[in-house]
């Protein structure tokens, strides 16, 4: 009879252990391969502007490509834009028109995994190289003297992971970040489970991580925008919607205590997740630009 109970709970740990992998591998594939969106042939117009295709060769030979614009009247500075996770530089050419009008040069890729760049998502781990060498880009490029960088979601993320290696940026602005890959995902697959099961989505993180390392290589337990904040002394302005359900505002939180003497924080009054522009209006307009102005 013990044998047997034995036998049984031994067979109940393994079946566990594998469904807990599978699960796992599943979220993480997930993570690492989000869907696409088809890419414009040709970069959107906007009147008096110049904008063609661009694209640099990241530190793994990932092709990385994107659309850059020319301003009416350049500033002498060029300002970085990143989509969030599953978009794409399409997301944010109504932004750069925002920041074109007052004469910035405009860089929007499309990231790594995203749009018509090759590789795969690793947040943060691959892309601290891919955005340095987009700086590199952007000032080698004419006029340009200064840069700057605005991220959404996983591109506020990333962009502030950058600054591990990057430290060329006047300043960032990170709208929607959070402080670490298994933090968000814990956070939310929480959000995703019924009430009593929730206890389970950090071992699936867990898994998840272990698989992503196994079979891509990729130390994705070591995606942290927190530890490059708490290092950095670029200047970093945290911008975070007050509802927002899908990323909490406590991670721009503590995004900005840790590192008080660099981060500003605007947290915005009824607003979701990377939605301030549309939720704040000229207040976001007048803040972002401000801020840049300052830097």
């Amino acid at each position: 009879m013990r044998t047997l109970v034995l036998v049984s709970a031994a067979l109940f740990v393994i079946l566990a252990s594998l469904l807990l992998l599978g699960a796992g591998a599943m979220a993480a594939e997930g993570a690492l391969h989000p869907p696409r969106q088809r890419i414009a042939l040709v970069c959107p117009c906007i009147a008096h502007v110049q904008c063609g295709d661009v694209q640099v060769t990241a530190p793994d030979a990932a092709v990385l490509r994107g659309w850059y614009y020319h301003p009416d009247r350049p500033n002498g500075s060029a300002i970085l834009l990143l989509h969030g996770v599953g978009a794409s530089r399409q997301d944010m050419v109504g932004l750069g028109n925002l920041f074109l009008k007052d004469g910035y040069a405009v860089l929007e890729p499309d990231l790594r995994g995203h749009g018509k760049s090759t590789g795969f998502t690793t947040y943060g781990r691959a892309e601290e190289g891919d955005i340095h060498a987009w700086a590199d880009w952007m000032l080698a490029q004419p006029g340009v003297s200064r840069i700057y960088g605005f991220g959404a979601s996983l591109g506020a993320s990333v962009l502030l992971e950058s600054l591990n290696r990057e430290a060329r940026f006047r300043g960032v602005v990170a709208e929607g970040a959070y402080t670490d890959f298994p933090a968000i995902e814990n956070e939310r697959l929480r959000r995703q489970m019924p009430e009593g099961f929730r206890g389970l989505a950090w071992p699936v993180v867990q898994s998840g991580l272990f698989w992503a390392r196994l079979r891509y290589g990729v130390a994705l337990a070591e995606s942290s925008a927190i530890e490059a904040v708490r290092r950095t002394k670029t200047p970093v302005f945290l911008i975070h919607g007050e509802k927002d359900d899908e990323t909490s505002p406590e991670n721009s939180r503590l995004l900005a205590a840790a590192n008080p003497a660099v981060a500003t924080l605007w947290i915005v009054p009824g607003g979701r997740h990377a939605d301030a522009w549309a939720v704040a209006g000229k207040e976001f307009e007048r803040r972002v630009l401000d801020w840049l102005a300052e830097h």
